[in-house]
């Protein structure tokens, strides 16, 4: 998936008149999001645990959809992935997420995401 900004079609092949009649729209490819990568705790910080809350450690399978550049020049997924609440109630669905780079990795096609996550 090409690094661009905006969320708009590629245009392709021009006629003579300057039309395009083609555009080209990048599927979205499946990721794993680092979920303890996008909430980093305070180490001076009390943990205060909350069984009924969600559960923010490994990774979980989601989609990219695109790439959004920051001013400072690192790079944003915008990302499609749920969450689970660690008592097992349904998980927590989120879209359009922005989540950095790093905590982002390709996922293979064959990767089953109903797998248990893989802890970093």
């Amino acid at each position: 998936m090409p690094r661009t900004e905006g969320t708009a079609p590629e245009l392709q092949y021009p006629n003579e008149l300057g039309y395009y009649y083609r555009v080209l729209v990048q599927p979205p490819k499946p990721v794993w999001v680092r979920l303890d990568a996008i909430l980093i705790r305070d180490p001076g910080a009390p943990r205060h645990v909350n069984g009924a809350g969600l559960d923010m450690t490994g990774e979980r399978p989601g989609t990219l959809t695109h790439w959004v550049p920051t001013f400072a020049g690192d790079w944003m997924g915008r990302v499609n992935f749920a969450v689970s609440y660690a008592d097992g109630r349904a998980p927590l669905h989120l879209t359009d997420q922005l989540v950095p780079a790093y905590a982002l990795r390709p996922r293979a096609a064959g990767d089953d995401p109903r797998r248990t996550p893989r802890r970093r």
